[in-house]
Protein backbone atom coordinates (compact mmCIF):
# COMPACT_ATOMS: atom_id res chain seq x y z
CA UNK A 1 0.00 0.00 0.00
CA UNK A 2 1.09 3.10 -1.04
CA UNK A 3 0.98 6.42 1.68
CA UNK A 4 -1.02 8.94 0.86
CA UNK A 5 -0.50 12.51 1.52
CA UNK A 6 -3.91 11.83 4.04
CA UNK A 7 -0.95 9.47 5.76
CA UNK A 8 1.64 12.25 6.06
CA UNK A 9 -0.56 14.85 7.41
CA UNK A 10 -1.64 12.54 10.01
CA UNK A 11 2.03 11.85 11.10
CA UNK A 12 2.96 15.54 10.63
CA UNK A 13 -0.46 16.24 13.11
CA UNK A 14 0.82 13.07 15.31
CA UNK A 15 4.11 14.47 15.67
CA UNK A 16 3.25 18.16 16.07
CA UNK A 17 1.02 17.07 19.08
CA UNK A 18 4.00 15.01 20.81
CA UNK A 19 5.83 17.71 20.80
CA UNK A 20 3.28 20.36 22.21
CA UNK A 21 2.93 18.04 24.92
CA UNK A 22 6.19 17.32 25.87
CA UNK A 23 6.65 21.64 25.80
CA UNK A 24 3.80 22.41 27.52
CA UNK A 25 4.38 20.03 30.84
CA UNK A 26 8.19 21.43 30.55
CA UNK A 27 7.18 24.80 30.67
CA UNK A 28 4.46 23.83 33.39
CA UNK A 29 7.43 21.93 35.15
CA UNK A 30 9.80 24.57 34.61
CA UNK A 31 7.52 27.27 35.44
CA UNK A 32 6.01 25.83 38.73
CA UNK A 33 10.45 25.55 39.70
CA UNK A 34 11.10 28.77 39.10
CA UNK A 35 8.77 30.49 40.74
CA UNK A 36 9.09 29.84 44.16
CA UNK A 37 10.04 32.40 46.11
CA UNK A 38 13.45 32.40 48.81
CA UNK A 39 11.71 32.78 52.44
CA UNK A 40 12.86 33.68 55.51
CA UNK A 41 12.30 29.88 56.74
CA UNK A 42 14.92 29.14 54.26
CA UNK A 43 17.68 30.51 55.72
CA UNK A 44 20.44 29.11 57.56
CA UNK A 45 19.34 27.84 61.10
CA UNK A 46 21.04 25.28 63.52
CA UNK A 47 18.47 25.02 65.94
CA UNK A 48 20.59 22.50 68.00
CA UNK A 49 24.34 21.06 68.22
CA UNK A 50 23.10 17.35 66.36
CA UNK A 51 21.15 19.38 63.41
CA UNK A 52 23.49 20.59 60.92
CA UNK A 53 20.54 21.51 58.28
CA UNK A 54 19.94 24.37 56.77
CA UNK A 55 16.04 24.03 57.47
CA UNK A 56 13.94 25.12 60.24
CA UNK A 57 12.39 22.68 61.56
CA UNK A 58 10.64 25.61 64.06
CA UNK A 59 9.13 27.22 61.57
CA UNK A 60 8.03 24.05 59.79
CA UNK A 61 5.85 22.46 62.78
CA UNK A 62 4.63 25.83 63.62
CA UNK A 63 3.54 26.51 60.00
CA UNK A 64 1.67 23.01 59.47
CA UNK A 65 -0.14 23.44 62.91
CA UNK A 66 -1.65 26.87 61.52
CA UNK A 67 -2.21 24.60 58.35
CA UNK A 68 -4.30 22.35 60.37
CA UNK A 69 -5.83 25.03 62.27
CA UNK A 70 -7.06 26.93 58.82
CA UNK A 71 -8.58 23.97 57.38
CA UNK A 72 -10.11 22.37 60.88
CA UNK A 73 -11.70 25.41 62.44
CA UNK A 74 -13.91 23.81 65.11
CA UNK A 75 -10.54 22.08 66.60
CA UNK A 76 -10.49 21.69 70.26
CA UNK A 77 -7.47 22.35 72.57
CA UNK A 78 -6.67 19.33 73.03
CA UNK A 79 -7.19 18.37 69.57
CA UNK A 80 -4.95 20.97 69.02
CA UNK A 81 -2.47 19.88 71.38
CA UNK A 82 -2.77 16.31 70.43
CA UNK A 83 -1.57 17.65 66.62
CA UNK A 84 1.07 20.18 67.87
CA UNK A 85 2.81 16.45 69.39
CA UNK A 86 2.23 14.47 66.68
CA UNK A 87 3.93 17.12 63.72
CA UNK A 88 6.99 17.20 66.86
CA UNK A 89 7.26 13.53 66.87
CA UNK A 90 6.98 13.90 63.16
CA UNK A 91 9.61 15.96 62.84
CA UNK A 92 11.77 14.25 65.20
CA UNK A 93 11.37 10.96 63.10
CA UNK A 94 12.31 12.98 59.31
CA UNK A 95 15.39 14.75 61.43
CA UNK A 96 16.85 11.63 62.48
CA UNK A 97 16.08 9.73 59.11
CA UNK A 98 18.02 12.45 57.09
CA UNK A 99 21.05 12.31 59.77
CA UNK A 100 20.85 8.68 59.16
CA UNK A 101 20.80 9.59 54.96
CA UNK A 102 24.17 11.64 55.70
CA UNK A 103 25.67 9.09 57.54
CA UNK A 104 24.91 6.15 54.63
CA UNK A 105 26.09 9.21 52.13
CA UNK A 106 29.51 9.42 54.27
CA UNK A 107 29.94 5.45 54.30
CA UNK A 108 29.74 4.93 50.70
CA UNK A 109 32.11 7.88 49.65
CA UNK A 110 34.46 6.40 52.42
CA UNK A 111 33.56 2.57 50.24
CA UNK A 112 34.15 4.42 47.32
CA UNK A 113 37.66 5.96 47.75
CA UNK A 114 39.05 2.16 48.93
CA UNK A 115 38.57 1.22 44.98
CA UNK A 116 40.15 4.51 44.07
CA UNK A 117 43.99 6.10 43.42
CA UNK A 118 44.88 9.12 45.31
CA UNK A 119 44.29 10.80 42.50
CA UNK A 120 41.19 9.97 41.75
CA UNK A 121 40.09 10.47 45.14
CA UNK A 122 40.39 13.90 44.82
CA UNK A 123 38.42 14.06 42.41
CA UNK A 124 35.14 11.86 43.75
CA UNK A 125 32.33 14.40 44.71
CA UNK A 126 31.11 15.18 48.44
CA UNK A 127 29.70 12.70 50.56
CA UNK A 128 26.07 14.08 50.54
CA UNK A 129 23.31 15.96 48.39
CA UNK A 130 22.80 17.88 50.80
Amino acid sequence: MKPTFKHYLSIAFALLAIFLCGYGIGFLLGERKGSQPQSASQTKVSSSPSSSSDFDWATWERSTGQVIEKAIPDLTPEQMQAIRLEIAKTSERIRAARQSGRKEFRELNERLRQHLTPEQQTQLPGASPD
